[in-house]
């Protein structure tokens, strides 16, 4: 990993940021659906409506509503539910893709953790349950027993070094996962950090088209691939060598394939267009498990912050909540990096059997409702009071590191999780 040259984006330049933006009348004129919206005053008005989307609606929406005006000091303002849908459908959901996006490149302004100078990023995807919607249906598409549960196509670009979805999407089911990848890839290139890159790919994306996509892009990546993918490359030994991946009609393409044999007794295969023999077997076997992390990060996104929890049922506020979940798992990465800081220098001199890290579990809930509290604080000293008992909070929550676990995201079949992804008659 590279030495530390320049400070992190800290959590209150980050909250500071967003909150910048959030109150700005270019972000309202940009996320209003019509120019008349959000022009007379209501009891949740745009910024305050922003905020609350934010504070990611989980439990009952008027028992969150509730809440909010209690937090925001209005405990006197009653708001019915369907005020705040009508409300809602007023804001274009691109805005809370927005503010991922803008958060991405903050973050990537300070320092970062890389890889032989490579920012390391795994992409993969994931079946998002939807709530039970005839229109969702249409749109999204639907699994289970006669396509009956609404179900939509999420895919995530990762930074697994450093915590950081770089992009993400929620889609329709028809959308394959390449189509998705090089989507993710042209992201990646738009961004102002754009530079020295490296993905890491399971085996499903691995194909001629992805690898030549890469290349055109002047990205390096380490894809495995199953057998059948090359012949030529069945047909090698164990070891480091050197391919070319013929297509007629198309340039031939040089690989570097290093194959090695798993406890299991199954041959691993790798590709990858990193031709520098200092980075041999051992260092690629290193390299291909850094994209365990995303695996972890799905688990982190459905069970933790509960994206599958949706708070509406139409389209509009499906892709709201989906990118104010992948905001708010940015801003909590955030957190985590600043808070670990304490948590490593407490520890120094103890003689531990692991070292220790934030608890994230602990931390989403540190951080609900507070960091609210923050954007609703109009005094910068008081602010910053708030983030720096935030963080405070968050390292006094630890869990021991323990080097080698894993455990595999689970392959069993839909369960409808939350009561409204359940079909109405259950």
């Amino acid at each position: 990993m590279a030495n530390r040259i320049r400070k992190r984006t800290d959590f209150l330049t980050a909250t500071e940021f967003s909150n910048e933006m959030i109150r700005s009348e270019r972000f309202k004129e940009s996320a209003r659906v019509r120019p008349q919206d959000f022009t007379r005053n209501r009891k949740l008005p745009f910024t305050e409506l922003v905020y609350f989307m934010l504070n990611m609606v989980k439990s009952s929406i008027q028992t969150s509503l509730n809440r909010y005006f209690s937090i925001a000091g209005r405990e006197d303002v009653h708001m019915t539910e369907q005020s705040y849908s009508e409300a809602r459908q007023k804001l274009r959901w691109e805005a809370f893709r927005y503010l991922f996006r803008m958060i991405v490149d903050l973050i990537y302004r300070g320092f970062y953790y890389t890889w032989h100078g490579y920012r390391v990023s795994a992409i993969d995807g994931s079946k998002m349950q939807l709530p039970d919607d005839e229109v969702l249906r249409e749109h999204f598409g639907a699994m289970g027993k006669d396509n009956t549960a609404a179900t939509a196509q999420g895919s995530a670009l990762y930074d697994v070094l450093n915590k950081v979805l770089i992009d993400v999407r929620i889609v329709p089911m028809e959308v394959g996962e390449r189509e998705l990848a090089m989507r993710h890839i042209d992201r990646l290139c738009e961004l102002e950090s754009f530079c020295k890159e490296l993905l890491l790919f399971d085996r499903g994306y691995a194909s001629f088209e992805m690898v030549e996509y890469m290349k055109s892009r002047g990205i390096s990546y380490v894809m495995r691939v199953k057998s059948g993918f090359n012949k030529q490359i069945d047909l090698l030994a164990a070891g480091d060598h050197s391919v070319t991946l013929k297509k007629s009609n198309c340039e031939d393409i040089p690989v570097r394939v290093l194959k090695f044999a798993l406890p299991s007794g199954e041959d691993e295969m790798l590709i990858t267009d990193i031709t520098d023999k200092r980075m041999g077997t051992d260092d690629f076997k290193v390299l291909y498990f850094l994209r365990w992390p995303i695996e972890t990060k799905y688990d982190e996104i459905k069970n933790k912050l509960e994206v599958e929890n949706f708070s509406g049922r139409t389209i509009n506020a499906i892709r709201q909540d989906f990118y104010v979940t992948m905001y708010m798992s940015n801003m909590a990465s955030i957190a985590y990096w600043e808070a670990q800081e304490d948590v490593e220098a407490m520890r120094q001199g103890k003689d531990n059997k692991y070292s220790y890290h934030v608890n994230v579990s602990d931390e989403i809930g540190t951080l609900k409702d507070r960091f609210i509290k923050v954007l609703l604080e109009p005094n910068k000293r008081k602010r910053g009071k708030k983030v720096e008992h935030i963080l405070f909070l968050i390292a006094k929550s630890t869990a021991p590191t323990r080097p080698g676990r894993s455990r595999p995201r689970n392959p069993s079949p839909r369960k409808a999780k939350f009561r409204h992804n359940r079909k109405s008659n259950c």
